[in-house]
């Protein structure tokens, strides 16, 4: 094994056997499938045992419109003072979660009130708005003598399909892929930043200590640097396995307890039959299911593992340099801004890319290396033919590992001169001269 290879498996093992990492890397799936347990059971208590008191002046105590379900339950206010104030103290004191007040004019403008003790979900308060809308409808097919039948043979509801006139594809759902490519942006922003800073911290932690003095007399500067960069990388990727692997585990059991089993043939049969109805929920399940089967899983996850090497590597040699040139983390402050900067605003045009995917600035930040780690992700989630053709996507690979290169040898330089200076604040004009030192 070649000194590079020796201070890899160093620095890999010194952190992968730290309690931190063993801690951080059990307790993250956890407290990912925790938080998705907690959210999915929160969102199904939610959705169950509301009371709705109902104060309608339009006397019109037959609704069709407002039925009690699995979620809601109705009750039509019925005494004599049907007057919304006359409700209101009645309310106060009630056990109804809310009071729903459709005013007799609501035909021509008025609108409807939802009054509530406890602010009131949106999802809740999405649903009792259609249902008043619904009744609205109701209320003025009869006022202008439109039977139901005939009003559901007009009604249209029609959801306009994207497609693409070279590729003849349906893009319909272009921005939910574009949404799964910046939830692994997200990713691959923390992963570069949480890594990459601890090169840089490991670098000035061994500088203060002077066991780089040690390290140098066997080792030449860039070996060390090389070697701390790697090991910190295959330690992010260790741990980002593990987390994938425990994650999918967990959240496949968390979904087992909490969601119907919709495969099991007994469930189908009544399904079939028409014993049985899917809710709300469970089509919701089943859409969320077919979508993610279209998405091209082995494509996002090798170019996540790309652009996440290639961000890593890339930040990591100017964090090293930064680690180098500073004797403490209060000095790195001045350096740190101009190497974040492209990041978080590759981050930015990312969100941006979610809106306009074949925007100019997607395009060319797509490529450039220092954002093309974050805004690729999202571009390349479409599809490639989609969102990204083969060429830009081959392209922004070549123009990252050229530029890993080519910052690699200029950090270098830095980390030759710098890691053996203490006791000086280093100004950029220094930097400068170092990088050009042919010494």
């Amino acid at each position: 094994m070649g000194k590079i290879g020796l201070i890899i498996q160093r620095e890999f093992l010194t952190r992968v056997k730290k309690k931190s990492f063993i801690i951080l890397t059990i307790l993250g799936p956890i407290l990912v499938a925790g938080f998705f347990a907690g959210a999915f059971y929160l969102g199904l208590k939610d959705e169950s045992n509301v009371k709705v008191l109902v104060v309608d002046e339009t006397f019109i105590t037959d609704i069709e419109d407002f039925k009690d379900d699995d979620k809601f339950s109705f009750f039509w206010y019925t005494d004599n003072n049907r007057s919304l104030e006359n409700a209101k103290e009645k309310f106060k004191d009630s056990d109804f979660n809310y009071l729903l007040y459709i005013p007799e004019n609501i035909t021509t403008g008025q609108a409807a009130q939802l009054h509530f003790k406890k602010t009131p979900s949106s999802r809740t308060e999405s649903t009792l708005n259609k249902l008043t809308n619904r009744f609205v409808e109701s209320l003025k097919l009869e006022q202008l003598k439109i039977s139901q039948e005939d009003y559901a043979k007009l009604k249209t509801d029609i959801a306009l399909h994207l497609v693409d006139i070279d590729k003849t594809q349906d893009k319909s759902n272009i921005r939910q892929k574009a949404g799964v490519g910046y939830v692994f942006a997200i990713l691959i922003y923390m992963f570069i930043f949480m890594y990459a800073v601890q090169v840089m911290r490991g670098v000035i932690e061994e500088k203060q200590n002077r066991i780089v003095e040690v390290i140098i007399s066997s080792v030449r500067p860039f070996q060390l640097m090389m070697g701390k960069i790697i090991g910190v990388a295959l330690v992010g990727l260790t741990q980002f396995v593990i987390w994938i692997v425990l994650s999918t585990v967990l959240i496949t059991a968390v979904s087992a307890f909490l969601i119907p089993n919709l495969s099991d043939p007994a469930i189908q049969a009544e399904m079939a039959q028409g014993s049985m109805q899917m809710s709300p929920l469970d089509l919701q399940n089943n859409d969320m299911l077919k979508f993610m089967f279209d998405i091209n899983w082995p494509l996002m996850i090798g170019l996540f593992i790309f652009y996440f090497l290639g961000g890593y590597l890339l930040y990591s040699s100017m964090m090293a340099a930064i680690g180098a040139a500073v004797d403490n983390d209060t000095d790195t402050q001045q350096f740190m801004l101009p190497v974040t900067m492209p990041l978080i605003f590759g981050f930015i045009i990312a969100q941006m890319t979610i809106e306009n995917p074949d925007s100019t600035a997607s395009v060319w930040f797509s490529q450039i290396p220092f954002t093309s780690p974050v805004v690729m992700m999202v571009r390349a989630a479409m599809g490639v033919g989609s969102g990204v053709t083969v060429l830009e996507l081959i392209s922004s690979m070549a123009l990252l590992v050229i530029a890993f290169i080519l910052t690699t040898l200029l950090a270098g330089k830095i980390y030759r001169i710098g890691i053996l200076m203490y006791g000086k604040k280093v100004t950029y004009k220094e930097l400068f001269k170092w990088i050009m030192y042919k010494g």
